[in-house]
Formats: C-alpha cells, structure tokens, sequence
C-alpha cells in the first residue's frame, strides 16, 4: 500500500466526519495536508502529527459511522495465536495498520485504522481465506501492537530483502507457491474465486495455449486464450468477480495487490497432471480496469531438439556445425512468437556441457536450464545486453547467448566477441535469414566484420497445422498452382472445421526454416555489398532453400494449407 495517499474516498469520508463533529477547522486542514505530504503518511497519521486530533477522536468517529465495534481504549492489543499471526504478510500489516486478533467459525477478526478502506478488508480475505470482522483502534494503539507483534520496523532489512519481480527472471523461485490445479479446494469465502482462476489456467493448458488474456471491458470481461497463434474467445467471469480474481493472480504471482496504476511483472507455477507449469504474468492499467495477460511455459512440452522443432535433415547438419564452431556468431531471425527463443534453447542443450562455460543474457529468462548461467537483463539499474555482455566478457565463456541484438553498441560487442574467440548465438526481427546481414549494417556494422565473424543465419516462422481429423481435399485453379511453382497434379488440402480443432480447420503449428551456412562465397558477396536479391540467388544454388520454399514443401506434403502459407511466409511475411 502506497502511505502518502490512502484513497481520496476514504480521505474525504473521514475528513468530513471530522469536520461535521467540530474536531477540526478547514483552516487546520491546510498544516495537516502540508505534513502528510512531507512524511508520506496516511491521513490518520497526518491528522495526529498535527496535534489537532487525538487517534482516539479519529477511531471513535469511523466506528460511530460504520457502527463497527471499538477496541476498548484501556486495553492492550494482544498478540495473537501463531497461525493466526501467519494469515497476513508482515509488510501488509505494516503498511495496511492491520492487526490479526483471532479466528472464529471462519471469520478472522482483524483491528485497523480505516474500515472504510475495501481494499484492505478484500485483501485480508484473500490473503487469509476467512471473511474479515473489522474492529476499529487508534492508529498509535495499532503501531504499537505491530512493534509487540512484529518487532520495531527495520526499514533497511525490508529493502535489503525485497526482490523485484523482474529483477533476475526467478521471482516465482523465491518462496514460491505452485498451486495445485487438481487438488480439491476447502470450502471458504474466496472458494469460488479460487476455482474461477484455477479453471482458467487449468483449461487454457489442456486447450494448448500459448497465452491467456484477461481484460476488463465497459460492462464485461473478456477471457481470451491464444492458441496456435490466434486468440480464441472463451467463456468469462462477470464483472462482478474481476477485481477479486485480479487479486487472486497477483496474490499467486507475488505481485503488489495494492498497486493498481503502474503495469506489474509477476511469475508463479501450477501442477496440472503433476507437470510443472511455469506463467509469466503482466498486468497494465486500461480505461476499464487493468488487463492481465499470462504466457504458459511448459517445460515438459519444449521440444528441445532441432529434429522435433522441424529442422529436415541438411537443416539440422548445418546448424550443428556452425553451432559447434570454436568462434563466430549464428543468428535466429523471424517476427515476435516465431519461436526463436525455443530454437536458441535447443542449441544451447546440443552444447551444454560440463567442459563448455555458457552464459546468457535474455529479456526474460523464459526456460531454465541447468549447467547455463543466466542473466536476465533490469534496465532501470543498469543491467542491459550490452552491459551484461561486457562482463560476460571476463567470464571466461565458451559460448554467450544474446536473447537480442537491438542496437549498435550491443551489436559491436557481439562481434568482438566473436572475433577474439567466443561463440555467439542471438536474434534479430527480420523477413528472411540474409536480410539479417543488411540489419547489422544499418546498426552501423561494417560490412567486413559481417563477413569476417557470421558463421550461420536462420529465419523461421510458425504455421498452423491442417487437422488431420477433419482436412479436405483442395481443388486450386492451374494459374494458381503455376504462380506458385507446384505440379499440376498436386494433391493440395485445406481446412474444414470439426469439435476437435474447435472448428478452426487447424490444430497445432509446424516450423518452417531457413539455414544459411556462410560459404566462402557468400562471406566475399557480403564484404562487397551485394545486393540481398544476390545473396539469396547464390544461398538457393548452394541446396539451401528459402522459407517460402520450405512452405510450399509443407503444402505438398499436406501439412498446411496454400492460404496458410501465401498469408504467412508470401504475401505477409516474406
């Protein structure tokens, strides 16, 4: 919770009550808003600072209006029982003014400051499970009770502690709760927000998603699952229930429930047939609300092989001996979600070993790996590609992976790495593999040091795959067939739509690849600036097919459809 500004509402709510008691003046107001501003405290805290109200003046009116019981003035707030210590998080308590009193019959009787603040009284039902009893204190009864309860508060140990979500990649790692998607849920106040957030995640895993998006609309909620590269609408939630499962999934996230105005970065890890599935969730305030969206990481379904991603035979030939090359660089192009990430894993699998030193600098850490060092980078400290790559540097590494290659001064350092020994392996958001070469140039890389260090580039995308359940034969025009270079008599197919693709005609994803070893002969076109159309010419006599090719290879096999590959790899992505 956020101490310089406790909600407006609540703020003006108790000021007039205040006012209309004759406890404080408008002119007194003026000293009060001038020390909440200059401590960052809470109006409650502001309001005794100034000596114009006693906490018992402030406890006395809440509990007047809301008619909620008073804890008696001449008593001690005394520690709770342990377990019922352990319901809410220290820091909540701090930063809330709450006080755990006891459990009874499912309810949790709590003392704070501000009953007219929702939002703690709905987080200490998420947090606890129980449905919260609200008694009112003085705000220095309070800070009192917590020193007793929970010592005086060492302010340095809390920042020393504390671990931004987005600070090394492994925030769901620290004191991280895996949640049990089949494990039967106690009957509780917040069972049924439970269920909702554990049915979301659970059904979007057997449906294969990829992401699952949640956003706040105007009147509604729309829960959107991305499956096979397309967002497919699924049924949600009323609005009603949208700001308890928000806080579910931050609760679950370890992210701040009380932080509702800046995006937040969060991890957690369910179990779903006992498989660990890793999310990575974002948060970021909208005009309704804030939308969630959460990537699914399956570590168990990562095919970490080039042959299961779908790399043909010679493919796999020439990525393994450039990726096997005491030095040089190999760089992964294709757009966002073409999955060069899960190629650079898999090429970091064929290469660890115990006699190679591997570091890697990502943005995030999508997929640990045991025997890698990963780093991932925190810009608003510093830590970018270009400064972790620096230290990599005196690491003594064998090969340094690069999630990406965004400007020039990582660039450059890249290609210093390679030349003085190294091997290195990154991306770039291209259209094909070659144009890669005219990409470093525009970052302001010399065209020589191109040539000199690039041993390897690949492009890929990702296709949808027919439904083999439900597939029908496509009867294409010959000027069709012709315009794209396939036999008169291809047996072409195309989508139809049945219960098991959910209608789409698709049902999974294919990979598509282009590998471009760099030939003596390429690596001297490149040094003179040959044009792109020249270095793609002479990849194509040297038996290395574009993606384009590739594609329509995949068409007359039956995998895909003709429009799936003429709106992806042609007319849209190449």
């Amino acid at each position: 919770m956020d101490f310089g500004t406790a909600s407006q509402e609540s703020r003006e709510l108790l000021l007039e009550i205040l006012l209309k008691q004759g406890k404080i003046t408008e002119k007194a107001l003026e000293s009060v808003y001038s020390i909440q501003q200059k401590e960052e405290v809470r109006i409650e805290k502001a309001l005794v600072m100034s000596q114009h109200v006693s906490g018992e003046d402030i406890a006395s009116a809440y509990a007047d209006h809301f008619h909620v019981p008073m804890m008696p003035l001449d008593a001690t707030i005394n520690a709770p029982e342990e377990h019922v210590r352990r319901l809410l998080p220290d820091k909540f308590m701090r930063d809330s003014l709450v006080v755990p009193l006891y459990e009874k019959k499912r309810t949790l009787h709590v003392a704070l400051a501000d009953p007219s603040d929702l939002s703690i009284i709905q987080d200490i039902q998420l947090y606890s499970g129980l449905t919260p009893v609200v008694h009112v204190a003085p705000i220095e009864h309070l800070e009192r009770a917590l020193e007793n309860l929970l010592g005086v508060r060492n302010v340095v140990q809390e920042i020393s502690l504390e671990v931004p979500d987005d600070h090394d990649g492994v925030a769901a790692d620290v004191g991280e709760e895996v949640v049990d998607l089949d494990k039967p849920i106690m009957d509780g106040e917040d069972t049924q927000i439970i269920r909702m957030v554990n049915h979301i995640i659970r059904q979007a895993i057997l449906d294969g998603a990829s992401d699952i998006h949640i956003e706040p609309l105007s009147e509604s909620v729309s829960v959107r699952y991305r499956i096979d590269g397309q967002l497919q609408i699924r049924p949600a939630p009323p609005k009603s229930m949208y700001l308890a499962l928000l806080s579910r999934i931050k609760i679950i996230s370890k992210m701040d429930i009380a932080e509702k105005r800046l995006p937040q970065d969060g991890a957690c890890s369910v179990l779903k047939d006992g498989q660990q599935v890793d999310l990575r969730v974002s948060t970021v305030p909208t005009i309704y609300g804030q939308k969630t969206v959460m990537r699914i990481l399956n570590r168990n379904a990562l095919p970490l092989d080039h042959a299961k991603l779908g790399f043909d035979e010679q493919q796999q030939a020439l990525f393994h001996q450039a990726a096997r090359s005491p030095h040089g660089l190999v760089f992964v192009t294709g757009p966002t979600g073409s999955g060069k990430s899960t190629t650079l894993y898999a090429t970091l699998k064929l290469l660890n070993k115990s006699t190679k030193n591997i570091v890697t600098v990502e943005d995030p850490v999508e997929y640990k790996m045991d025997g890698v060092n990963q780093v991932q980078t925190h810009a608003s400290i510093g830590l970018t590609f270009a400064s972790a790559l620096r230290s990599f540097l005196r690491q003594d590494p064998d090969v340094i992976m690069v999630g990406e290659v965004r400007d020039q001064e990582t660039a450059e350092i890249c290609m210093r790495a390679a030349l003085t020994g190294h091997l290195v392996l990154s991306t770039l958001h291209t259209n094909s593999a070659l144009a890669a070469i005219d990409r470093l140039v525009d970052m302001g890389i010399e065209p020589f040091m191109v040539a000199s260090t690039l041993q390897l580039v690949e492009a890929q995308r990702l296709i949808r795959r027919l439904c083999v359940k439900c597939k029908e034969p496509d009867q294409q025009l010959p000027d069709v067939l012709e315009k794209y270079h396939l036999p008169l008599d291809a047996q072409l197919f195309k989508p139809k739509g049945c219960p098991t693709c959910n209608n789409s005609g698709y049902k999974g994803r294919v990979g598509v690849f282009e590998v471009i070893l760099v030939t003596p002969q390429l690596r001297s076109m490149i040094q003179n600036r040959a044009p792109l159309s020249e270095l793609e010419a002479e990849a194509e006599r040297n038996g290395m097919p574009s993606l384009k090719t590739k594609g329509l290879d995949a068409v007359r096999n039956g995998l895909t459809s003709l429009e799936e590959v003429v709106s992806t790899l042609i007319d849209g992505g190449h």
